[in-house]
């Protein structure tokens, strides 16, 4: 297929260099003019871990060059710039498009609603996944290691009856994408923001000293697991109440990346992919400034507009405003954001599942 990925980043350069390897004709393009300019002086991409190789890419800022011609734009990258990715491609977008998110963060939702404002009468398939299905980290530009490809992965699209649609046509690209019937599933189903969070703010005195660790191995220690587990029962708590059958934490590691552990704490520090993983030097990063406007607020604001009650998720967002002396709640996702403000919690049900 032909393929245009919006965004550079970790995900980025991986799935062109893999989807490259795949045979699909593809298009990179990222905002940054360095970034592109240091992937085409280097020329390609050279993978390590589970994709092995140099692959030759060409990298553009150029939107309009990017989006010719292309069949699926994949989009990857963090959710404070879908808005704003959707925006760029608004212009140029065309009849019959895929439109993909990893992870959504909501993306599907944001993307119809900025499709819409302009006014934009194609006909274009909108999705998103629950999470990226690389497990990866660029060390420096055109240099990847990729840990592992998620084995199964749950995709759904925005309205929900496009989804078989997408399937079918994205089958030679991912054939481990599993339907889902709303966008509650991938948006709920993101742990991003349920193992990120907790870890990031409890070690956030030994990310800010000198010296490396691995982030799951060494950061995710029993108390901070705890944590997660309760972070994440309100999460389960969130779908039991909107109707949305969710996996647990646990039950998402199993069908990501095989790993047969009965506790999460086992779970997460016995998953090969996640052994290698430096942890962020600065709190100044996306586990912050990604997964908590878009990911935890959005949970607490379900929670109240549902009446479920989300204390640990509001206890998480409330200490990193204060670590990082930055309010995060108006910076992402709210409830008048996604346009159910002001409407009844059987409305919303039924807006965000159909």
């Amino acid at each position: 297929m032909n393929i245009a990925i919006i965004g550079a980043g970790n995900g980025g350069q991986t799935m062109a260099a893999h989807l490259t390897m795949e045979g699909h004709l593809v298009s990179l393009y990222d905002i940054n003019k360095k970034l592109v300019s240091d992937l085409n002086e280097l020329g390609g991409i050279q993978c390590e871990g589970v994709i092995n190789g140099f692959v030759p890419i060409e990298a553009t800022t150029n939107i309009q060059q990017a989006l010719e011609g292309a069949e699926v734009i994949m989009c990857t990258t963090n959710a404070n710039a879908h808005e704003r990715v959707a925006k760029s491609i608004a212009p140029f977008i065309q009849d019959n498009q895929i439109v993909l998110i990893f992870p959504g963060y909501w993306g599907a939702l944001e993307f119809s609603q900025v499709l819409e404002q302009y006014e934009n009468n194609k006909r274009i398939f909108i999705a998103e996944t629950e999470s990226l299905i690389y497990t990866c980290r660029y060390m420096r530009p055109g240099y990847v290691n990729v840990r592992s490809i998620k084995q199964q992965l749950e995709f759904a699209t925005y309205p929900s009856e496009d989804v078989y649609e997408v399937k079918k046509r994205l089958e030679s690209v991912y054939p481990q994408l599993t339907p889902q019937k709303s966008i509650l599933n991938t948006t709920l189903n993101n742990v991003n923001p349920i193992f990120h969070t907790p870890i990031t703010l409890m070690n956030a005195g030994r990310i800010e000293s000198e010296g490396d660790f691995y982030f799951y191995p060494e950061g995710a220690t029993p108390s901070v697991v705890n944590v997660i587990e309760k972070v994440d029962q309100e999460r389960l708590m969130l779908g039991k109440a909107i109707g949305v059958e969710l996996a647990s934490a646990l039950e998402l590691l199993h069908r990501f990346y095989n790993v047969n552990e009965k506790t999460l704490y086992d779970g997460i520090n016995k998953n090969k992919a996640y052994q290698r993983g430096k942890a962020p030097t600065t709190l100044k990063y996306r586990y912050i400034y990604e997964d908590i406007p878009y990911g935890l607020v959005p949970m607490s604001e379900l929670g109240k507009a549902l009446d479920v009650e989300t204390p640990c998720i509001d206890l998480l967002i409330d200490l990193a405003e204060v670590a990082v002396n930055e309010e995060l709640r108006s910076k992402g996702i709210n409830m008048e954001k996604l346009g159910l403000g002001n409407v009844t919690r059987g409305e919303i049900v039924e807006y965000l599942n159909y």
